[in-house]
């Protein structure tokens, strides 16, 4: 997920790994919590299903980046797919993951964080719903090593109003739409990064022979201008 907090406390002299290192999420019937944070809630069962949706629309092998409650998986499962990819981080998360998936022979489970464990293959769909990921913002230059040139991206998206946090960086020149969907926000969430409203817009990237290395580290090179 773009779902990403800032831990308590924190300080130049608390690196990033090490606060990172210090989750343990409690396991609830209808959600993951960290903390008082909540990192995933069944209320997100509807959107879950229309980004499956787009990252499966071309069929093959897909790769999902974060399992979570396993409401996307469950769906990506759905779809008219030949193979899916999860990779996670998490060692509670990955043990729910491994028990899910025994019944499911196309499923392929990498442990891991996603930055240093991408596998050496090409996905025709990609979905991104990390947790407290500090390499979220490199997503689409990172993962351009496992896109096809038809691949389809989505991602959990923080934002409301049908923009990203890649619509004004990496992906600022790049096709991308988003798709509105009308669904009640329920007022407990915290996890968005504006005010909340009654819709939620389901990014759709689909990869172009233009989306390159090179462009990528140009923007790079002028965002740290």
């Amino acid at each position: 997920m773009n779902r990403f907090k800032k831990p308590e406390g924190f300080d130049k002299e608390l690196k990033m790994y090490e606060w990172m290192k210090q989750e343990k999420f409690e396991f609830n019937k209808n959600s993951i919590m960290d903390g008082k944070d909540i990192v995933m809630h069944d209320w997100e069962d509807r959107m879950m299903k229309k980004h499956a949706e787009v990252v499966c629309q071309n069929g093959g092998d897909i790769l999902e980046l974060g399992f979570g409650m396993g409401i996307s998986a469950g769906h990506i499962q759905q779809q008219d797919i030949k193979s899916h990819t999860i990779i996670e981080k998490d060692k509670d998360v990955h043990k729910r993951l491994c028990k899910w998936a025994e019944d499911k022979p196309n499923v392929k489970i990498i442990f891991g964080d996603w930055y240093n464990n991408l596998p050496d293959e090409k996905f025709d769909g990609v979905f991104f719903d990390t947790y407290n990921d500090i390499n979220r913002m490199f997503m689409p230059l990172r993962l351009l090593s496992v896109f096809k040139k038809t691949t389809i991206v989505s991602w959990f998206n923080s934002y409301l109003d049908g923009d990203s946090i890649y619509s004004k960086s990496l992906l600022q020149n790049s096709s991308v739409k988003y798709h509105k969907m009308n669904i009640k926000i329920p007022e407990y969430v915290d996890y968005f990064l504006k005010e909340y409203k009654d819709e939620y817009f389901i990014p759709e990237w689909s990869v172009g022979e233009n989306d390159t290395k090179e462009k990528y580290m140009e923007i790079l090179h002028k965002m740290r201008k």
